[in-house]
């Protein structure tokens, strides 16, 4: 085992003096050879970066927004809700995992022609499906809940908890249309 080491050893040495004779000796190729490599680590470090916000939209588009039925929701761009919470006044967010009962039954209440006639507004939906646990964190949120957020000049004014209702069928709607609690044409 010690004469293999040994051989290794050696066998290594011999290879690093003819790789440091070969750079020596061809030191313009040699540069560029590895400033081309530097610049395809940037550029395929910069593409994977980009490629991953742009699959992950591309999933949720696939998967989550083109499933949802009602008109009253508009579908929030992933990693653009704190963006969208600053440039806009007034918005209403729902957050929520795109799945589960809480979220099912808000759907089904959303979809029926009766309550979408009382409902007054539309808002914002960002599903919670990626970095959930930052979201969760950055806005108090529980992600396996349905949450409804109403942001007044990029401030939380309001929330409510669906899971919090003890009537969904009846409370949902009113609830909802009571989130903003003033009048926001001034």
């Amino acid at each position: 085992m010690e004469r293999y080491l040994v051989s290794v050893k050696e066998k290594m040495i011999i290879f690093w003096r003819k790789f440091i004779i070969i750079v020596s000796e061809n030191e313009r190729r040699s540069l560029i050879i590895a400033a081309s490599l530097v610049i395809f680590a940037v550029v395929f470090s910069t593409s994977a970066a980009f490629a991953q916000k742009t699959i992950r939209q591309d999933q949720l588009d696939e998967l989550v927004f083109d499933a949802l039925k009602s008109d009253h929701l508009i579908p929030l761009d992933y990693q653009m809700v704190d963006k969208k919470i600053q440039d806009t006044k007034a918005i209403s967010i729902m957050f929520s995992q795109p799945d589960g009962t809480s979220f099912k039954n808000v759907m089904t209440i959303l979809d029926d022609p009766n309550q979408k006639m009382m409902l007054n507004r539309k808002f914002y939906y960002y599903p919670v499906v990626y970095d959930s646990e930052t979201i969760a964190k950055k806005y108090k949120l529980d992600p396996r809940q349905v949450t409804f957020i109403f942001f007044h000049n990029g401030k939380e004014k309001n929330r409510f908890v669906v899971e919090s209702l003890k009537d969904l069928n009846n409370e949902f709607i009113p609830e909802l249309n009571r989130l903003p609690m003033w009048d926001l044409k001034n």
